[in-house]
């Protein structure tokens, strides 16, 4: 059990009588209160450890009360004004200058000096045993200088790095730029809050090797500093002493989360970095100067993985209703292959070509038979032609993690590359006949319009974002329906003589999204047609001529479709 305040300081006046006894036999009864004044002046220091205030009180015992108010004492008002050291620092040196101080007097410097350092010790041999009384494990208080002149991180084996580019019109992997690879770290140069590393996976590819050089500027114990420590989800890993100034080991990455069956990987996908902490540890105390001290950081390593998608679609047949009950529902559409890599390794991607030759076929298929369901509602005879392709053409996209500005000592970014030279075309044309009062009209709706989607994806650098970088790649489009008519002649000889304009819009978009579920991005379109209605002039050689509005269309939502 420690003892208390006032406790203390009978103990410590007990060790310094033994020291210092001319000065307690000057002092005599005004012993303790000398001390109670060098005690309420370490206060002024902030000093808060008790070894501390001990140590300054033996000062205040060897150089005289306020001894760092003296003019011959500057050089002790200047380590206690510094509030680049800790308390434990400006006291160590205090006492290395202190002790120098007195050594330089003239008649019996060496007895002062030795008799100072004796009592210093034994204030320290003190509070060792205090410790050790409490916690039997507990390391003795810092004597000796132990400090890092420099140390210096850097990442080893990176030379298997490559990326995805496009040279000559084909995508391959290249060399990726070469980014700073190092970090020095010293005083006035603190420890990075975080070392990125581009890395793999065990048995998934190269790992890069992390590498750790000391310089030391002195230590405390041969064995024991300095210390470097790694832990992480790995365990813990160590080294002391001599065989901590240059150590290297392999980082790796997290293992990939699977991806769903069949679709190999996800698009753009952010992967969680493997975060472990690095320690580098010496006492951080010098006799002179601002210490290096202790150093951490975080190590984050990202996987290396570079991935290729690329897609290439049919724009297909024109597709016709009423459909005959023995053509299937896939007959017209164009065929949809996909490819996707991995660091030049083929990766499953089935889910991907059903994705896009299954799935987005069938919802386009469904959504257009809405359409001609609604459309025969209001007309007779009904007949529709369709030439609707989405997302035809050839796309190219690659990813992956790239070192930012920063290097080893900032984070990095996912990089984006690609190309899209698709196209959608919508190209619908739906007639009938429509009955209105006495009037018979064959009717023809259109609605036609083509929207290119080329686009050069390119995010090389952290200055942009990735949503904004994807984002831009999805097109939208409103394209008008337009109506034309055909009056039938009935026996009373009404008709139709005008109609239109009429209202309505098919309107899309079709682009990248981020994923509802999980990170990553999809591909996704949608598509709605807005109600249509026409007004039309109606002459009848009974009634004259009338107005009215016919609703030849409800709203019907087309498509909805996401795949990734």
């Amino acid at each position: 059990m420690l003892p208390e305040s006032g406790d203390l300081m009978s103990v410590w006046s007990r060790i310094l009588s033994s020291h210092w006894p001319d000065l307690y036999a000057k002092l005599g009864v005004r012993a303790e209160d000398y001390l109670d004044a060098a005690r309420r002046k370490a206060d002024v220091y902030l000093f808060v450890q008790d070894a501390v205030v001990a140590r300054y009180i033996n000062l205040c015992c060897a150089l005289g009360p306020n001894f760092e108010d003296k003019p011959e004492n500057e050089w002790a008002l200047s380590v206690l004004a510094d509030d680049r050291l800790e308390e434990w620092v400006k006291l160590h040196q205090l006492v290395i200058k202190g002790a120098a101080v007195l050594g330089r007097h003239p008649d019996d410097g060496h007895r002062m000096a030795t008799q100072f350092l004796r009592a210093d010790a034994a204030l320290l041999d003190f509070h060792d045993a205090q410790r050790k009384a409490t916690h039997s494990d507990a390391e003795g208080l810092t004597r000796v200088a132990c400090d890092l002149n420099a140390v210096d991180i850097r990442v080893l084996e990176t030379n298997w790095h490559r990326e995805y580019n496009s040279q000559n019109g084909r995508w391959q992997l290249v060399n990726a730029p070469v980014a700073e690879t190092s970090v020095r770290m010293g005083p006035g140069l603190p420890a990075p809050t975080q070392i990125s590393v581009l890395t793999h996976a065990p048995k998934l590819g190269a790992m890069a090797r992390l590498q750790v050089r000391l310089l030391v500027h002195s230590r405390c114990n041969q064995d024991f500093h300095p210390l470097v420590t790694f832990a992480g989800a790995h365990g813990l890993l160590q080294w002391q002493g001599h065989l901590a100034q240059a150590v290297s080991w392999q980082v790796s990455a997290l293992s990939p989360t699977a991806a769903a069956q069949g679709m190999g990987a996800a698009l753009f996908e952010e992967t969680i970095p493997n975060i472990a902490r690095l320690r580098i540890i010496s006492c951080g105390v010098r006799d002179d100067g601002v210490p290096t001290g202790p150093l951490e950081t975080h190590v984050w390593a990202y996987p290396a993985n570079q991935y290729l998608f690329v897609l290439e679609r049919a724009a297909g047949d024109e597709l016709r209703w009423p459909r005959s009950p023995e053509c299937p529902s896939g007959t017209g559409f164009g065929v949809s292959r996909c490819r996707l890599e991995c660091d030049g390794r083929p990766l499953v991607c089935t889910a991907w070509t059903q994705g896009f030759q299954e799935s987005l076929h069938r919802s386009v298929y469904l959504g257009l038979n809405k359409l001609f369901s609604a459309w025969q509602c209001t007309t007779q005879n009904s007949t529709m032609r369709s030439s609707l392709a989405l997302l035809a053409g050839h796309a190219t996209l690659s990813w992956g993690w790239r070192e930012g500005v920063g290097g080893l000592a900032g984070p990095p970014f996912m990089r984006v590359a690609g190309e899209l030279k698709l196209n959608h075309l919508v190209d619908l044309e739906l007639t009938g006949e429509v009955e209105w009062g006495i009037t018979r009209t064959r009717v023809r709706l259109v609605v036609k319009g083509e929207v290119p989607m080329k686009h050069v994806v390119a995010r090389e650098a952290a200055q942009s974002g990735l949503l904004d970088t994807l984002l831009g790649t999805t097109v939208r489009w409103q394209m008008k329906f337009f109506v034309e008519f055909d009056p039938i002649a009935v026996e009373d000889a009404a008709m139709w003589h005008e109609a239109g304009p009429c209202t309505g819009f098919v309107i899309g978009e079709v682009g990248l999204r981020p994923r509802l579920l999980g990170g990553g991005w999809q591909w996704y379109a949608r598509m709605h047609s807005e109600s249509v209605s026409v007004p039309i002039g109606v002459h009848d050689p009974v009634l004259g001529q009338t107005q009215k509005t016919l609703v030849l269309l409800p709203d019907v939502d087309l498509l909805d479709w996401s795949l990734g």
